[in-house]
């Protein structure tokens, strides 16, 4: 299963031309409720639909693409695996979402332990004067955002994500965090506080130097 998750449908090993466009459309209920049965196409479906939104939040966490391939790739594995206690009380997405960021939790842990993280993160800040003129001439203010984003803490950077990249509910992200929304919402207000004073520190740095 692990080597063609991510493959196209056609290359999985499997036909999928009994699939009609209108079993394409099921929910994802009917969908989970036939790979629970051993059915692999409706699975490939299911990764078909969710892969793209998988991957784009383990990357937002990463920052790395060979990592967040592979840890998408673990998060299907897993979630395969872990089908029998979907039971349905949230929605296969939120279910599927709470595996991927628990997975890329596992992945930053490991990073740490080798120092890999810091490595990362400090290739990202802005080593000298000059540089940094450099950099503000060819990137515009979003993806300065989104460095600085790179560079929070992960606790703040999972919320940050998940509310105004992923756009999710507080609800939703309650279920994928497995904590309370006033605990979200609290690291939310940190998170926005903590990127608002690097960015105006940024500023006026730079603003100081030109």
């Amino acid at each position: 299963m692990s080597e063609y998750l991510l493959q196209p449908p056609h290359s999985m090993g499997m036909s999928l031309a009994n699939i009609t466009s209108a079993s394409v459309e099921q929910d994802d209920i009917a969908l989970v409720t036939a790979s629970k049965a051993g059915n692999q196409d409706a699975f490939a479906l299911l990764v078909e639909r969710h892969q793209r939104r998988v991957f784009n939040l383990v990357y937002r966490m990463l920052q790395q693409y060979e990592e967040t391939n592979e840890v998408t790739q673990e998060t299907f594995f897993a979630a395969w695996q872990g089908l029998s206690s979907f039971r349905g009380d949230a929605q296969f997405s939120t279910w599927l979402y709470r595996i991927a960021y628990n997975c890329a939790l596992k992945q930053l842990d490991l990073r740490k332990r080798d120092n890999a993280l810091q490595a990362a993160i400090q290739a990202k800040t802005i080593e000298n004067d000059e540089r940094v003129g450099t950099e503000l001439e060819v990137r515009d203010r979003q993806a300065l955002v989104r460095e600085h984003i790179s560079t929070l803490p992960a606790k703040y950077r999972i919320v940050l994500v998940l509310r105004h990249l992923q756009e999710m509910t507080y609800e939703e992200m309650a279920e994928i965090l497995t904590m309370p929304i006033g605990t979200i919402k609290t690291h939310l207000f940190r998170a926005r506080n903590l990127l608002k004073e690097r960015l105006e520190a940024f500023d006026q740095e730079w603003k100081s130097r030109g």
